[in-house]
């Protein structure tokens, strides 16, 4: 479900460390309604520069998974299949459901799960949209180009992303102080780049200090060389 890019951002990060620091007692309930996961193992990994730490795994069995430990701080790792990362999961206090099904990937129950999970779900739907209407230009193209036709595709793909910008805008001004909003955060900015886009930017300008000092989120504004307007000598 999610790249390499966003595996390579976890790896490179501090993560989530710095967090609120609370013990706590999970509990996963898992569902596997997907072809190849029969008889495999499944294991939370957390990907750190210097480590790999697996702080749990078992076997799927008729279709179902759980695992129960303990935690000393909220932490994103992954769910992975003998060894392969599938998708990002907040290992924190409470019940945990993970739903593996044909078309999508969920986990929820826990109040990190529930904040990134909601917010990928309405990043994939904006993402379908802006493919959809992609596909329409490239039929229109094939067909015999239509100005006026070719001028309202065009005009649909703006909205939709001023609409997706804006969507992802008020995620994360709503939840800067979450881990969600530094997961999301690694994600939006896990393709090689060498120079901060205007979404990035945006979602930066707005930020208060102490998301900025987020391990990740700090070693991302260094190597970028970010600074706020303000502070431009």
């Amino acid at each position: 479900m999610f790249g390499r890019c966003f595996k390579s951002a976890l790896v490179i990060a501090s993560l989530m460390l710095a967090f609120v620091s609370c013990a706590g007692h999970y509990t996963i309930d898992g569902i596997v309604e997907t072809s190849g996961f029969e008889g495999r193992e499944l294991s939370l990994i957390e990907f750190l520069p210097n480590r790999t730490t697996k702080f749990d795994s078992c076997f799927v069995n008729h279709g179902r998974f759980q695992m129960e430990g303990s935690v000393d701080s909220t932490r994103l790792v992954f769910l992975c299949r003998e060894g392969q990362p599938l998708t990002p999961v907040y290992l924190e206090r409470g019940n945990i459901t993970i739903s593996l099904l044909p078309t999508k990937m969920h986990v929820s129950g826990t109040r990190q799960n529930d904040l990134f999970y909601t917010f990928l779900h309405q990043k994939v739907a904006c993402d379908n949209r802006y493919e959809d209407m992609i596909q329409r230009r490239l039929g229109l193209s094939r067909t015999g180009i239509d100005a006026e036709r070719m001028e309202v595709i065009q005009d649909s793909l703006r909205i939709i992303v001023d609409e997706c910008e804006d969507m992802i805008c008020t995620f994360m001004k709503q939840n800067y102080g979450e881990p969600a909003a530094v997961g999301v955060f690694m994600m939006l900015s896990a393709a090689p780049a060498t120079e901060i886009s205007p979404l990035l930017r945006r979602i930066l300008d707005a930020a208060p200090e102490k998301f900025l000092r987020q391990s990740y989120v700090n070693g991302y504004i260094r190597r970028m060389g970010y600074a706020r307007a303000e502070e431009i000598d």
